[in-house]
């Protein structure tokens, strides 16, 4: 599926009168360029929301040329709890550094043996390339029992797809009844705060 978004290139507007009248200002940056756009901020939100982080976003400027790119960073505006600056990473034909969503396949013998399924990453972190950006990295989990666990190292990923992360992370474990409620009572106690997207910002520019 294509996400794209209209995007204007941004001069010297004041960025409070932009928002104000419903834009989101932006850059779009990669190791080779940097410039400044401005984005209708309804149309960023409804495409944010169904491509996130995970998926290319096509960019649509005004000079009739397109960008490929993927949003990097966005900050909230405490306020008004909405995006006041996003940060477009433009696509080229280097490997990217991106988190990549994990799709469950398969029930556990465990979940059936009264065990609780625990996802402790929900995403992986890979070096890819643009055009060999998978929509998802599949987890068998059929053969795993209580007790058992898969860890970032032994997940088959894609042809053209590096783990670029701790090989020793958990991915997915299953957990006994009782483990899995202490773990969902700490979680829902821990306070929430989100200011910018965490999963972002990587160092490609370096």
């Amino acid at each position: 599926m294509e996400y794209r978004i209209k995007a204007l290139n941004r001069g010297n507007e004041n960025p409070t009168a932009l928002r104000d009248a419903g834009k989101l200002p932006g850059v779009v940056y990669n190791r080779k360029e940097n410039y400044k756009v401005v984005v209708d901020l309804k149309e960023f939100n409804k495409v944010f929301m169904a491509a996130g982080i995970h998926h290319v976003i096509t960019l649509e400027l005004e000079d009739g040329k397109t960008v490929d790119t993927l949003v990097r960073q966005i900050n909230l505006d405490k306020r008004r709890r909405r995006p006041d600056h996003v940060d477009f990473f433009a696509l080229s034909d280097e490997p990217v550094l991106m988190w990549i969503p994990v799709k469950i396949v398969g029930t556990a013998q465990g979940v059936r043996e009264g065990g609780v399924l625990q996802l402790v990453n929900n995403d992986v972190q890979v070096k890819v390339s643009p055009k060999n950006i998978p929509p998802y990295i599949e987890v068998g989990v059929s053969e795993l029992r209580i007790g058992d666990s898969i860890h970032a190292e032994k997940l088959l990923l894609p042809e053209g797809v590096k783990l670029s992360m701790n090989a020793r992370d958990t991915i997915v474990a299953i957990v006994p009844p009782e483990d899995a409620e202490k773990l969902a009572a700490q979680a829902a106690a821990a306070p929430v705060e989100v200011e910018v997207i965490k999963k972002g910002k990587i160092e490609e520019e370096k």
